[in-house]
């Protein structure tokens, strides 16, 4: 149990919350971005002004497009919140993805995935595992969904449910996970605990699994394109969960593209951990 404990203490340890502010983010025809508040607008365009206290004037023909993005100062810097809160490495946050925004996934080159947010609880994913060498009419398909609901103080619930269809001459089998998830903390760093139960699907009998799963998560942003994910999974009757393996990976963020590279940490690993990348490109 020691290095189960150690990971729920470094996953509190690194919890922590920033100062949220919401800003406008104008991109111009011509490729620039200006990140501020708007304290005028009218028919001939915007005055933005920055969070350094500048004033800009923006020509209404001159903007190409308008969003409202989530941001926190830290130490004078202005910090843009992570595209990729709605997931930590494979497993789920309980924030929403949010309304008309979509992004495209690849999970250790394997999964790649559709997610899109449908109003400003519901999200969606669709993909397959796609293994070299695999007939495509093989590849199994995956299909979630998750509800978020309503922030209360600093804590967010969601429950959800994934199932994946492995085709067959048949088509009879499938299997899946209905979990629920609590998240602590804000869209910068945060803490996620979630129980799952696994099911499987033989023509029209279900089998639930009378044990969940326990799923450990945290995200600790460090600067402004950089932050830690950690991700921990315990199987239920596990004798020793000091055997099992813990995902860390260091997260770099841009603007519309996220890269997870890191690796399967083992208590008995010997040489290099088996990798983990992860690919994202947020489209809205």
């Amino acid at each position: 149990m020691i290095r189960f404990t150690s990971l729920c203490l470094f996953l509190i340890i690194s919890f922590g919350f920033s100062q949220e502010n919401e800003l406008v983010e104008v991109e111009t025809n011509d490729g620039n971005i200006f990140l501020g508040e708007i304290i005028e607008e009218s028919s001939s365009g915007y005055r933005l002004k920055t969070q350094d206290g500048i004033i800009i004037s923006i020509p209404t023909e001159s903007v190409k497009k308008i969003n409202m993005i989530e941001t926190a100062s830290v130490k004078g810097q202005v910090w843009r919140a992570d595209p990729n809160k709605s997931m930590y490495l494979f497993a789920p946050s309980a924030f929403p993805i949010e309304e008309d925004k979509s992004y495209c996934r690849d999970f250790c080159l394997v999964f790649p995935s559709y997610n899109r947010g449908f109003g400003n609880n519901f999200s969606l994913q669709a993909g397959a595992f796609v293994f070299p060498g695999m007939p495509l009419d093989l590849v199994p398909i995956v299909l979630s969904g998750k509800f978020s609901f309503p922030k209360v103080g600093f804590a967010r619930l969601a429950s959800g449910i994934m199932y994946v269809s492995f085709p067959a001459e048949d088509d009879s089998f499938g299997a899946g996970f209905t979990f629920g998830t609590v998240t602590f903390g804000d869209r910068f760093t945060h803490f996620s605990a979630t129980l799952g139960w696994g099911y499987v699907r033989y023509d029209l009998d279900w089998e639930v699994a009378e044990k969940p799963i326990l799923a450990l998560s945290g995200n600790k942003r460090i600067s402004n394109s950089f932050a830690v994910v950690a991700e921990y999974w315990l199987p239920p009757d596990v004798e020793d969960p000091s055997d099992l393996p813990l995902a860390i990976s260091a997260r770099f963020i841009g603007r519309r593209i996220a890269v997870d590279v890191g690796g399967f940490f083992s208590k008995d690993m010997e040489g290099i951990p088996l990798p983990l990348i992860n690919f994202t490109y947020h489209m809205k």
